[in-house]
């Protein structure tokens, strides 16, 4: 009873909290074993000779008849349960990723289609469903697990687990997996929740790296203003975090890796604040001190900025 009353609170608490401020958004992925397993996944050779897998999202839309209505399901509920849901197929429509796999970095950090297209439609959730069925005659079983990730930062904040529903008498996909998400769902969701919470708390996370060109002479020694470069993006990560979250896992000479740090989850405007964007500030605070800059990132979570021209 006990567990029961708690997740129930946290699911109220939950919905009050997302009704007074931006709802959360999740974008729904058949996920890579999905993909995988029903052959719509190819390997791509780039021009640095790396092998990559693609998952085919557009091809399995178009070829599987199941997986749209399994995804708009999925979608569906978790809309019922305070998510801005965005459209994987819309999203497909609006970006070539066979040109998003040749985006590639050249300074180590290595895009990829998959990584393109969440930063173009910024989830806050990306949402990763695998199931598949086994018939018995007149009847079936469908199995099925979601698995949620953070789409700052690839880390998981929910699953399911595989779940088994049946057998039960056949009927049309959608049907099965709405009948058999009914029983997880909402301690998924409660998962989520408890994420968000804590997102609210602390603060979004983010990973940001500092560099500087081979042509910039004292690197992160330099100094600016009486200051090194090194201590003035050190005070500058401090005050710009939600308050001061920044670990700095490494720095050298010509670098500086934090893979944490917390930045505010929306603008003032209400809208969700990416890595790069959330960088920009730096730059433009650097530039004003004469140190010119680029940034690159991968992702909505992943920041570089390169010092030097």
């Amino acid at each position: 009873m006990k567990k029961i009353t708690l997740l129930a609170a946290t699911l109220v608490f939950a919905t009050g909290m997302f009704a007074q401020a931006v709802q959360p958004s999740m974008m729904v992925f058949p996920s890579k074993a999905w993909c995988h397993d029903n052959g719509f996944e190819k390997t791509v050779v780039k021009e640095n000779g790396k092998e990559v897998r693609v998952q085919e999202y557009d091809k399995a839309f178009t070829d599987n008849r199941d997986l749209g209505p399994a995804v708009r399901t999925i979608g569906g509920m978790m809309q019922e349960r305070g998510f801005q849901l965005i459209d994987l197929q819309q999203q497909l429509a609006s970006q070539d990723l066979e040109t998003a796999l040749d985006n590639a970095d050249d300074y180590g950090v290595e895009v990829s289609a998959y990584d393109k297209l969440v930063e173009a439609a910024g989830p806050d959730i990306a949402l990763h469903i695998n199931y598949y069925t086994e018939e018995q005659g007149p009847r079936v079983t469908i199995f099925y697990d979601l698995t949620a990730f953070d789409a700052y930062t690839n880390k998981q904040v929910a699953t399911t687990g595989l779940v088994s529903h049946g057998p039960v008498m056949k009927a049309p996909l959608q049907n099965l997996l709405q009948t058999a998400l009914l029983g997880s769902i909402d301690k998924f969701n409660a998962q989520l929740m408890q994420h968000f919470m804590e997102m609210k708390e602390k603060g979004r996370e983010i990973s940001v790296r500092i560099n500087t060109r081979s042509g910039w002479e004292d690197g992160l020694e330099t100094e600016i203003n009486g200051k090194e470069l090194t201590e003035i993006i050190e005070e500058w990560m401090q005050n710009n975090c939600v308050s001061g979250r920044a670990h700095q896992k490494s720095a050298s000479e010509t670098s500086m890796y934090y893979d944490s740090a917390r930045i505010p989850l929306y603008d003032a405007n209400g809208r969700a604040v990416q890595a790069k964007q959330w960088l920009k500030t730096l730059q433009k605070d650097l530039k004003k001190m004469g140190v010119p800059s680029k940034i690159k990132t991968r992702g909505l979570g992943q920041a570089q900025l390169i010092i030097g021209e």
